[in-house]
């Protein structure tokens, strides 16, 4: 099977070109990817061909360019497509041994298959993405879109997905104060899924937003905030756990200066912060940050008493994206009499933890999507704008405008209405 088609490709000075492509193969035998008359790339077997219909426009798209994986590339994640049969469906990231439907490793066998040593991800490492008209969507990755989820929240099903992912990690007890600093495309979407968790599990506790426009504050109580506030001139510590969503590197530090016990980074923004060069690393391996008082070594931890250390954990190998702990392990950092600052500062004089979550569990969002008004509300409330695919660049620079929430992309055929 040929398909052959001309995709917005990213390059790596951030700009948009058009450029000639070919999928050829089957899911059988695997495929190749040409590109402008040349073999590009060519994956194994487990990879089916999707119609794109539309996808959606993160801050990951649009920060591209910083993170370490080849350019140019055919970008979008957040995929809308369409089966041979014409029904909608989402698709999984990760292209894992899992999700392929090959012979696991051994990470795939312990059920961390997000975190699989050799996953390529769609619109991000390698794996054309939907801002082109055709995917190779990872055979077991095809998600069928409820009737009770709309098309335009379909774009949202993916970061809706690691909004809940964030929740469960965080595992709000009664009683909890959590904030969400930055409410704007993925902030909105954790408020939501904060609130959607609350009412399912009858649980009680508060959700604030912070942000700095009074709009994103309005918009952050209409999907579940209990209430929402300026960014304080003089911050300090006002709630139990905070949300980092604000794709900026000095968010973390304004979420460290506002937590009491937790920072939980959703940010992957390819920029240090708080004295880290791996911040965005840390995110992708789900790793957790905490004081070495608050648990013994184990299998999964390494003590560090440093912030090169702590950079050296996360990766220890120049060029080679492994730490040196596994997938969701923890860095503990022991108190030495070193000088603090930056993150060391918020590990052992206030004791925070830092922890980090990425990729959710499609299934399980499009469920609670489903069971609740969410299913049609998000996508009415979020979605600002949608931009033809031959226009990316115009929808790049339209996502970077404070005025615009979610931007889609729309193939010739996509239904997002």
């Amino acid at each position: 099977m040929t398909e052959s088609f001309i995709a917005p490709e990213y390059q790596a000075d951030g700009t948009i070109r058009p450029a000639r492509y070919a999928f050829r193969g089957s899911s059988e035998t695997g495929w190749d990817v040409v590109r402008e008359g040349r073999v590009h790339c060519r994956f194994g077997p487990g990879y089916r061909l999707l119609a794109s219909s539309h996808c959606g426009v993160c801050a990951t798209d649009l920060a591209r360019r910083h993170l370490p994986f080849r350019l140019p590339q055919v970008t979008g994640h957040e995929v809308v497509a369409r089966t041979d049969s014409g029904a909608l469906c989402v698709v999984e990231i990760n292209a894992s041994h899992a999700a392929r439907g090959v012979a696991p490793c051994d990470v795939c066998r312990r059920g961390l298959d997000r975190h699989c040593p050799d996953r390529l991800v769609l619109g991000i490492h390698d794996l054309p993405g939907g801002f082109g008209p055709w995917i190779l969507a990872p055979v077991g990755a095809v998600v069928p879109l409820p009737a009770a989820i709309s098309p335009a929240t379909a774009t949202l099903v993916e970061p809706f997905a690691a909004a809940l992912h964030a929740v469960d990690t965080i595992a709000p007890a009664d009683g909890d104060r959590i904030a969400v600093l930055g409410p704007r495309r993925l902030g909105l979407l954790v408020i939501a899924a904060l609130a959607a968790r609350r009412t399912e599990r009858r649980g009680r506790y508060e959700i604030l937003a912070i942000a700095r426009r009074p709009a994103l504050r309005s918009l952050a109580r209409s999907m579940g905030a209990d209430d929402a506030l300026a960014v304080p001139s003089s911050p300090q510590p006002l709630a139990d756990v905070v949300v980092d969503t604000t794709g900026h590197p000095d968010g973390l530090e304004l979420a460290a200066a506002l937590a009491r016990r937790e920072v939980h980074v959703k940010s992957t923004t390819g920029h240090p912060s708080l004295g880290l060069r791996h911040v965005t690393e840390l995110v992708v391996d789900e790793l957790t940050l905490a004081p070495a008082s608050e648990a013994p070594p184990s299998a999964d931890a390494v003590v560090t008493t440093s912030l090169a250390e702590i950079d050296a954990a996360i990766r220890p190998e120049p060029g080679t994206e492994r730490a040196s702990v596994p997938p969701r392990g923890r860095i503990l950092v022991s108190d030495v009499g070193q000088p603090r600052d930056g993150v060391l500062a918020a590990l052992l004089d206030r004791g925070l933890r830092f922890t980090t979550s990425r990729c959710g569990d499609l299934r399980s969002a499009t469920t609670l999507l489903s069971k609740s008004s969410l299913g049609q509300r998000l996508g009415e409330q979020l979605v600002t704008d949608v931009v033809p695919a031959d226009h990316l660049a115009d929808a790049f620079e339209r996502a970077q405008r404070p005025e615009h929430l979610k931007i889609i992309v729309s193939h010739p055929g996509g239904a997002v209405a």
